[in-house]
């Protein structure tokens, strides 16, 4: 029973730290798994400290983090889409289009268009409205103009037939031209 009770007065003297020193314990070798009461206090002042550095680097990981995040949105905003290899120089001479010899050849162009357009029609109405060439030709030039005219350049579509004319149109193919 003696050593049942030197044993609990033991643990008790190790619990309240009147045993010896908080380094005692240590340089014993003792691996008691908890502090002693002699040894709270002191270790409540370190956890607070630790406590207290480890929030304030939290907060501060936090706000480097939010800033770390806005940088880079910030960067891709201001990357532009198009990259200036070389500036652009104004240069000191005109090298090319040849301004002069562009309207002269467009002149001559243009009154040779002319010439052959009053040549051309000059021709056509000297050709016998009876000739067999100038009615194929007539009737292929109004086949083509019924047939590209309707479809215009703002994708209305024109009417064949005049305004006001009621007849169907297989009376207007039957006749071959609208009245």
């Amino acid at each position: 029973m003696q050593a049942r009770v030197d044993e609990l007065r033991n643990q008790q003297l190790k619990l309240t730290g009147k045993e010896g020193d908080a380094d005692s314990d240590v340089q014993t070798g003792d691996s008691s798994p908890f502090p002693s009461l002699r040894q709270l206090p002191l270790l409540g002042v370190t956890y607070a400290d630790l406590s207290r550095q480890m929030k304030v680097q939290q907060a501060v990981f936090e706000t480097l983090t939010q800033q770390y995040e806005l940088a880079k949105v910030q960067e891709a905003k201001e990357i532009p889409s198009v990259k200036v290899l070389d500036p652009a120089n104004i240069p000191e001479t005109k090298s090319f289009p040849p301004r002069a010899r562009i309207a002269v050849l467009g002149t001559l162009c243009g009154a040779f268009l002319a010439m052959v357009w009053v040549v051309g029609v000059k021709r056509w109405n000297a050709i016998d409205p009876r000739a067999p060439g100038k009615a194929l030709a007539q009737e292929v030039f109004e086949t083509l103009r019924v047939r590209l005219l309707p479809a215009s350049s703002n994708g209305a579509q024109a009417q064949a037939a005049q305004p006001g004319d009621n007849r169907s149109e297989e009376e207007q193919d039957q006749t071959g031209r609208p009245d």
